[in-house]
């Protein structure tokens, strides 16, 4: 493994860098307080090739691969992370119809989704719990060329502003993936969750009443869906929550640096006292660490390797990024006492982030179990 990045990689990182730091740093704080979806900066990472970065080029993409994605979710959550978990959650969708859908359905969604005209969600989780989604109650009965869905998902990201949705549904004793579009009569978004972070990334509830679609619309075999669910959550949302975490952490421990090289006690800087450096030495340490961990999940399914393979590897980035963010966010608003509390030094925002973490693409206890089933074989 060469653990390298490629030119291209890097001329990526540091354009994404920058762009955050130009377009992304000085709204955050505007950006939380109207808790609005930013359709304006979507649109933009469009252009700049962020929205379509692992799509092929034949339907509108970069085709630049899940390594890529990471770097610029991360770069893209050190700064503002409601927009990396943006990526996080849409490009499951993106994932599973440039895999599993038809040339079809290719052709007719992909190019919008890579331009940012349109937002696409995944609806899996349900009032039951989202840990085992074999217990989805709701239903796609076939009739004719039809499915006829009823049900009720909860906890969707982005579905308050999606065009499309990717429905987790039950036909008799088998699970399809379906997909259902904006509009269509019997889809219905019923409520906006209040959440602790993520403000700009809409969360909500999602009914279906006798919600037809057409047959054409189910996302690869029939009866396949629960494991395309599955497979998405793992290769697009756990390594996207990996990202989000370094982000957080990076965010974080750069502002925390800052502070301690320029408060000043007992006549020099906070940097220099040796708690307060030590602590910064674990963050740095932690966040090279859990880095290249997660970079090496990312790199495996740029090398084609299945979820059975990689799959372990996986759920461990997700697993160290999510608590990464969670123990950086704290020790640096330890660090900067009174002020890590204050929105202007945008640490405490990126510490609300982080709680949302935990349970997003499968909680850390699910990871330790996928972790220990492999380490028990």
């Amino acid at each position: 493994m060469d653990f390298n990045l490629t030119r291209q990689q890097e001329m990526l990182r540091d354009a994404v860098h920058e762009f955050a730091d130009a377009e992304l740093a000085p709204r955050a704080l505007e950006l939380d307080e109207k808790g609005e979806f930013p359709f304006d900066i979507v649109k933009r990472t469009a252009e700049i090739g962020l929205v379509g970065i692992m799509t092929p080029k034949e339907y509108g993409g970069t085709e630049m691969g899940h390594l890529a994605r990471m770097i610029a979710i991360e770069e893209i959550s050190r700064v503002y992370p409601p927009l990396g978990f943006f990526f996080q959650t849409g490009h499951l969708g993106h994932w599973s119809l440039q895999t599993y859908g038809t040339e079809e359905q290719k052709r007719k969604y992909l190019p919008p989704l890579c331009k940012g005209e349109m937002v696409i969600c995944d609806a899996i989780t349900e009032p039951s719990g989202g840990s085992d989604p074999t217990t989805t109650q709701t239903t796609a009965e076939l009739a004719g060329n039809e499915f006829i869905i009823n049900g009720r998902k909860v906890y969707i990201t982005l579905a308050g502003v999606a065009d499309l949705a990717c429905v987790l549904a039950k036909t008799d004793d088998k699970f399809n993936e379906i997909l259902v579009e904006k509009g269509t009569p019997g889809f219905e978004i019923t409520r906006r969750e209040s959440i602790a972070g993520f403000r700009t990334t809409p969360v909500n509830e999602i009914a279906f009443t006798d919600c037809r679609v057409p047959k054409s619309n189910l996302i690869g075999q029939e009866g396949k869906g629960l494991g395309i669910g599955l497979s998405a959550i793992s290769v697009i949302g756990r390594t996207g929550v990996a990202g989000i975490g370094l982000g957080i952490a990076r965010g974080c421990y750069e502002a925390a640096l800052k502070f301690a090289k320029e408060r000043k006690l007992y006549g020099k800087p906070i940097g220099e006292l040796q708690a307060i450096q030590f602590a910064l030495v674990d963050m740095n340490v932690e966040i090279e660490a859990i880095k290249w961990l997660s970079y090496y999940a990312a790199w495996q399914i740029d090398q084609g390797k299945g979820i059975r393979e990689i799959g372990v590897d996986i759920a461990r980035a997700k697993l160290l990024g999510c608590d990464l963010a969670n123990k950086v966010a704290p020790k640096a608003v330890q660090i900067m006492g009174g002020y890590g509390l204050s929105e202007e030094y945008h640490v405490v925002r990126r510490l609300r982030d982080a709680l949302h973490l935990f349970p997003a693409a499968g909680t850390q206890e699910i990871m330790k179990v996928t972790i220990g089933r492999s380490i028990m074989a």
